[in-house]
This record gives structure tokens, C-alpha cells and sequence, in this order.
């Protein structure tokens, strides 16, 4: 994607309870289902809606296989959004790959051999000029991306105490660049979706019989 095309949106994170985590689901028969694979650490996603409109909410379901012998862990909590006219895609990025201010982001560790599934949504807030037309430049792809920590070693301690506290732990300056050192970056392959002028579109739990559930 063309970094100097790209268009900074505003995001709404929808920040999941762990039992929603839990029951967070892909469905492989899914036909909006997503796939990326980075060595030997695999991620599957689904959207919820096939639709997106001016200030919908994009929600998707993505689990993550890991395949190595060691823990791996991802900011589950962290999302990010970013669109390029030029190429019509909504990139959406799960976990951190830098982390932002100066405590670290909450992570959830993923055992070796384990699977573990997440929800999570966004809301991109963009202006789409000559939205009409079968030549316009409307949104007509997303792309995830998810950012996995290999390298758990250096942020032990962290974690440790971020699961005894509610409050996220200081992030010490030496350990920004061990974390860029340790994320792998998973990229799917795009999804098509369909445009649509009608604001405050079909929400997540509407555009899927009998509701998504954990939002």
C-alpha cells in the first residue's frame, strides 16, 4: 500500500471482556474469511458484515495459531485503522507494532500448539469525495493485519505484573526497541466489500443471523 496515499481515520476500539474473547468463533466456511501465515504462526479472521457505509462499525473475528515452541502474546486491545483512495482499502491492523505512550499495552500469551480466538472492531471516520458512479473511489477492500510478540523474555516481568493489577505497568524506554525487534507482522489477503451511501448501516450483531454475540 502507497504510504503517501494513505488517509489517517479516527478509531473506535471495542475493547473485549475475556469471556468474550472466549467465545469469539471463525467460521472456515465463512466465504469472508481471511488467511495469513507468518512462519510458523498462523491467523485466520472473518468480517461480520459484508457492507460498510459512512461511520459503520467494521467487526471482525480472528483467531491465532501458534506453532512454535515457545509463548507468543498479542495486544489484543490495540486497533488501528488507516485507508488508501488509491488502492480503495481499509487496512486494519490488530496489536501493537511500536506501542503507544509510555505504558505497555495489554497482551494476552498464546501457549505453543495453542489457538486462541478474539473479537474486535473499529470505526474509520473518512471523507470519500465523488462518492458516486461506477468509477468512484469508495472503500471496496479491507485488509487485517495482526502483530504477534515472539520474543516474550524481555517483558516477563511485565506481564506478571499486569496480571496481578488493573493498572497497566510503565514501559521502560529500553524495552521499545526489543519490542519492534520481537513483532511479526501477519498480512491477510484482502476482502471485497460493498459501499453504501446509507448511513448508520446494519450493526455487526444485525448482519449476522441470530446475532454475533461479545460485543
Amino acid at each position: 500500500m502507497k504510504s503517501s496515499g494513505r488517509i489517517a481515520v479516527v478509531v473506535a476500539v471495542t475493547l473485549l471482556t475475556s469471556a468474550a474473547a472466549h467465545a469469539a468463533h471463525v467460521d472456515f466456511k465463512d466465504p469472508r474469511r481471511a488467511l495469513g501465515r507468518e512462519d510458523d504462526i498462523k491467523v485466520d479472521a472473518e468480517m461480520i458484515q459484508e457492507t460498510i457505509s459512512p461511520g459503520s462499525t467494521i467487526c471482525i473475528t480472528y483467531q491465532v495459531e501458534n506453532l512454535t515452541p515457545s509463548p507468543i502474546a498479542i495486544a489484543d486491545k490495540v486497533m488501528a485503522a488507516s485507508y488508501d483512495p488509491d488502492s480503495q482499502t481499509i487496512t486494519m491492523t490488530v496489536g501493537a507494532e511500536i506501542p503507544q505512550g509510555e505504558v505497555m499495552p495489554h497482551l494476552t500469551t498464546i501457549a505453543p500448539g495453542q489457538t486462541r480466538a478474539f473479537q474486535a472492531g473499529a470505526t474509520a471516520q473518512f471523507v470519500v469525495a465523488n462518492a458516486h458512479g461506477p468509477w468512484a473511489h469508495v472503500p471496496r477492500f479491507v485488509q487485517i493485519i495482526v502483530n504477534v510478540l515472539r520474543d516474550l523474555g524481555p517483558f516477563a516481568n511485565l506481564i506478571a505484573m499486569q496480571a496481578r493489577s488493573a493498572v497497566a505497568p510503565p514501559l521502560p524506554n529500553d524495552l521499545f526497541d526489543k519490542w519492534a525487534d520481537s513483532v511479526s507482522s501477519v498480512e491477510l489477503n484482502t476482502l471485497p466489500v460493498r459501499w453504501t451511501e446509507q448511513k448508520n448501516g446494519p450493526t455487526a450483531d444485525a448482519s449476522r443471523p441470530g446475532g454475533a454475540g461479545g460485543y
